[in-house]
């Protein structure tokens, strides 16, 4: 068990009053001028001028190419915390109509990044200014391409989590379908495994009035989309989190001739590594079962993106701590089963003790909060707050995270 000092709540609250407008002026700033992945020159140059302004901070940039890193130093020894925000945006065009819109056509932060670097960098102007309180030191890592270009795992090896040495580190996603302000955690897998596939089948094409000349390879793709989707349903056991998913198809030119080729592309989410490994055999097994049988040749080409993402326990139970104490019982909630989205801050955890959460975005809206991804997406400000103040309470009390 820790304790929160009703003091340091207090101290907390008046800093993160004290700086929000500054905060959410500069989330804004970066909604309008987003960037995608390894392409954030600019939003990492905004990010240091920002840290350049906090008292105390050591700042390390180009870590991982484009990461950059503020180093806060506590008045009283201590261990090493890591606390992580992603800065990548998306290639979607935005239609929501705030006045921040992004500027950079056919790019927008649909995944909140804007608003957990903004989570980061309040947590990082509020424990500045309460030092004296602080034990040991804090990382704010602000890190590039999350979204899909394993930024996390370039800047571990470029040594984010060493001089000092990380003890455990901390991160956070906006969640739409957590109720605004409230913290959701899963000790274990809380998001999946995310392998990228690629099917290519191969026959002999022919005019479409004479298919018995050929080979149907759209036939063949129907006839492998039907059947893989039995692998979830029947392969693997139903109470464990599987999601395998056709998303493009790609074959043909004319409506009157039968193409040589086919190609289907998806993804693969598991929360192990046994159960993906089981599936991706089990899927070269069946498409060339299907081949053989339409006398075509087709072969799979299987991408890891990231690996399931897996908190652990002692840190997830000292968030629990932090979170109930601070926001209450009912602003807190271990959800029973993972996402199936995944994250690159896997890699962090494969490396060092930590724990990945969800914070709700939830306003309670007709129709529901957009989800992530969506071009109407935008973080909503009304959660800075709570989440600067549950970073910065992980950061005062990590001398007591021992205790667990």
């Amino acid at each position: 068990m820790i304790s929160i000092r009703e003091d340091l709540k207090r101290l907390v609250d008046d800093e993160v009053n004290h700086c929000l407008d500054d905060v959410i002026g500069f989330r804004h700033q970066c909604h309008q001028f987003p960037e995608r992945t390894w392409q954030e020159v600019d939003t990492a140059k905004r990010v240091a001028a920002a840290l350049a302004k906090i008292d105390g901070i050591e700042i390390q940039e180009g870590v991982g190419k484009l990461g950059v890193v503020g180093i806060l130093k506590g008045a009283k020894p201590g261990s090493t915390i890591g606390l992580r925000g992603d800065m990548d945006a998306l290639p979607i065009h935005e239609l929501t109509d705030v006045p921040y819109k992004s500027k950079n056509e056919g790019t927008m932060h649909a995944c909140g990044h804007d608003g957990h670097m903004a989570n980061l960098l309040g947590a990082a102007l509020v424990l500045s200014r309460l030092r004296q309180h602080l034990h040991g030191t804090v990382k704010f890592i602000f890190q590039p391409a999350e979204e899909g270009g394993a930024g996390a795992d370039r800047m571990c090896d470029d040594g984010v989590l060493e001089e000092p040495r990380v003890d455990a580190i901390f991160g956070m996603h906006g969640w739409p379908e957590a109720p605004e302000g409230s913290v959701w955690v899963k000790d274990g897998p809380i998001l999946a495994s995310n392998t990228q596939f690629k099917i290519e089948i191969q026959g002999t094409g022919c005019h479409a009035a004479m298919p018995h000349l050929g080979t149907d390879q759209i036939l063949v793709a129907a006839r492998m989309i039907d059947s893989l989707q039995s692998i979830s349903s029947r392969t693997i056991a139903p109470t464990e989190p599987i999601a395998l998913t056709i998303a493009k198809i790609n074959a043909g030119t004319a409506v009157n001739v039968i193409p040589n080729q086919a190609i289907l592309e998806g993804t693969l989410r598991t929360v192990s590594e046994e159960t993906r490994d089981k599936v991706l055999h089990k899927m070269e097994v069946m498409i060339q079962g299907i081949s053989q049988a339409h006398g075509v040749k087709s072969s799979i080409e299987t991408k890891p993106i990231y690996p399931e993402t897996k908190n652990h326990s002692k840190p997830t139970q000292y968030l629990e701590e932090v979170s109930r104490q601070l926001l209450g019982q009912d602003k807190f909630k271990n959800i029973p089963h993972p996402s199936m989205g995944a994250e690159d801050f896997s890699y962090y955890l494969q490396r060092v003790p930590g724990c990945f959460f969800f914070l709700g975005l939830d306003d309670g809206r007709r129709g529901g909060y957009p989800s992530l991804h969506d071009p109407t997406f935008d973080f909503n400000d009304r959660v800075l707050s709570t989440g600067i103040k549950v970073f910065s309470h992980l950061a005062l009390a990590f001398h007591q995270y021992n205790s667990f």
